[in-house]
């Protein structure tokens, strides 16, 4: 394991992936000094009568929905860095290698995923938390309460993952893998709105196939709200999103080792 966690930090580190985040953490802090100026500007020209503590009470929420977009955009190009990874650590010469070593392949592949959510989600997660630190000493908007909102997003990244291990394994394409990743980020966009679909339809067969789908495919948008909703101290009326979205990666996962086991490299 710990041999899988070097070799994915030195590809992240060859591969220059870490460029990308930094060139977007710098593009978000130049907008968090940015808002700091417009704020200063805004509390002058209302002559102190709009207070700083009116203000920061009214930031909460939003700073909220702000972090969960942001988090949205770092792990959009994790999965992109990361679809990749498994298509190339099956490529002749290095998977005869790898798979050579004492270890079964159940935990090879089993590594190698779990070194992939370690390194690009925790990189995505630091990059958060960079900007949500100078965010809050430039606004005063600290809460605890916002790491739920990056758990979550690890969460998130972990099911993204399972998309593309299964497809790497299947296809041997990062192309491949990004493709299955955009079909189920679509299908779960288009299926959020499952509930005017049906009733557009109005079709018995329709509605049990799109409510069918909507209970199969991850609701990562959904737990995007959810998260938000931890975050500001809200309550949760349905953890649906999160359970089914775990268990549609739990699924994923299971393939993916079960045709990595019988496939012949």
């Amino acid at each position: 394991m710990s041999a899988l966690l070097r070799d994915t930090v030195a590809e992240l580190i060859n591969r220059k992936i870490f460029i990308v985040f930094l060139v977007i953490t710098l593009l978000l802090l130049l907008m968090v000094y940015l808002s700091w100026g417009i704020r200063e500007d805004f509390t002058a020209r209302s002559g102190g009568e709009f207070g700083a503590e009116e203000l920061l009470g009214s930031l909460a929420p939003w700073v909220a929905e702000v972090f969960s977009r942001v988090m949205s955009v770092y792990i959009f190009f994790a999965v992109l860095a990361a679809a990749g990874l498994l298509p190339r650590m099956l490529e002749k010469g290095r998977a005869e290698f790898l798979l050579s070593q004492p270890v079964s392949r159940t935990q090879l592949l089993l590594g190698k995923i779990l070194s992939i959510w370690l390194v690009y989600g925790l990189m995505a997660v630091i990059c958060g938390l960079i900007v949500y630190g100078v965010t809050a000493a430039v606004h005063g908007v600290f809460d605890t309460r916002i790491i739920l909102l990056f758990a979550v997003y690890m969460l998130e990244f972990l099911i993204w993952v399972s998309v593309i291990a299964l497809a790497g394994i299947l296809f041997g394409s990062a192309a491949w893998s990004m493709t299955a990743a955009f079909t189920v980020w679509l299908a779960q966009y288009l299926l959020s709105y499952h509930e005017g679909i049906t009733q557009l339809a109005s079709n018995r067969f329709v509605d049990y196939a799109v409510e069918s789908l909507y209970y199969v495919i991850p609701k990562t948008g959904e737990m995007g709200d959810l998260a938000v909703r931890l975050a500001i101290g809200r309550p949760v009326h349905s953890w649906l999103p999160l359970w089914s979205s775990l268990l549609f990666a739990l699924v994923l996962f299971y393939f993916a080792i079960w045709s990595f086991r019988r496939r012949d490299y």
